[in-house]
C-alpha cells in the first residue's frame, strides 16, 4: 500500500469519526495521529485534501446529485458518500489524475463500504469526472 493510499484512508477515517462524533475534523485528525502517523509533507497533504472537501462540499455534493440515477444524495451510506466528497474533491482541485482518484476510490469503497458499493462508487465517479468539471469559481488548487 502506497503512501498516498495510506493518507486517502486515514482522512475518510477522521471523515467518518467526525460524523460520526459530532466533533471537527480538525480535532479528529489530531486525535487519530495525523502529525504522528505521516511525515510533514502527507500530513499537509492530508490536511488541504481535508479543508478542499470541506470548502466545496455543497458544490460537489450538487454535482453528485446530478448524476444519480434512481438516487438521492441522503439515502446513500455515510461511507459511500464520504468516499466521493473527497474524491470529487481530489480530482477537481488537488488534480490527481481521474484514473487514480477512481482506482482509490474503489479500493477505500472495497475497504470500507457495502461489498455492492463498489462498482457504484466506480460508476457514479466515472459519469462525473468524464463529464464534469470544477465550478469555473473554485479553479483548480494543487
Amino acid at each position: 500500500m502506497g503512501i498516498r493510499n495510506r493518507c486517502r484512508k486515514f482522512l475518510l477515517q477522521c471523515r467518518y469519526a467526525s460524523m460520526s462524533n459530532g466533533r471537527s475534523l480538525d480535532e479528529n485528525l489530531s486525535d487519530l495521529g495525523l502529525s504522528d502517523r505521516f511525515s510533514p509533507e502527507h500530513a499537509r497533504w492530508i490536511s488541504e485534501l481535508a479543508r478542499l472537501s470541506c470548502e466545496h462540499s455543497g458544490e460537489i455534493d450538487e454535482a453528485i446529485s446530478e448524476v444519480l440515477e434512481n438516487w438521492r444524495l441522503d439515502r446513500l451510506s455515510m461511507v459511500t458518500r464520504l468516499i466521493l466528497e473527497q474524491s470529487v474533491a481530489e480530482a477537481w482541485f488537488v488534480g490527481t489524475p481521474v484514473p487514480v482518484v477512481i482506482d482509490e476510490a474503489v479500493e477505500l469503497a472495497r475497504d470500507f463500504d457495502r461489498e455492492d458499493s463498489e462498482g457504484f462508487v466506480n460508476g457514479v465517479l466515472d459519469e462525473l469526472l468524464s463529464s464534469y468539471k470544477p465550478p469555473p469559481s473554485s479553479g483548480k488548487r494543487g
